[in-house]
């Protein structure tokens, strides 16, 4: 999925979903912050926090917890993200 310089290693593929919706919430939560609407800001608060604790469940799961594995999967999801956005505009 991820077309980084360095591929995401196969044990982590399956989670890359997590650290995507993750991210996706986070990002969600910034723009609401910027806009200054409270409802949203608590609704992307709130899941960015159900998509944390899935994210964190689902490595210790794995065992994928280590330093190292974080942040292949948020380079690979970064990139995907990117790519997503980069399509978008097209």
């Amino acid at each position: 999925m991820s077309e980084d310089s360095s591929p995401l290693p196969d044990h982590l593929h399956p989670l890359l979903e997590y650290q995507l919706r993750f991210e996706r919430a986070h990002l969600a939560c910034l723009r609401a912050a910027e806009t200054g609407d409270d409802d949203t800001l608590n609704h992307c608060r709130a899941e960015r926090l159900r998509s944390m604790r899935a994210l964190i469940t689902a490595r210790a799961d794995a065992g994928a917890d280590s330093a190292p594995d974080r942040q292949a999967l948020k380079v690979a999801a970064m990139a995907a993200l990117a790519n997503e956005t980069a399509d978008a505009l097209e």
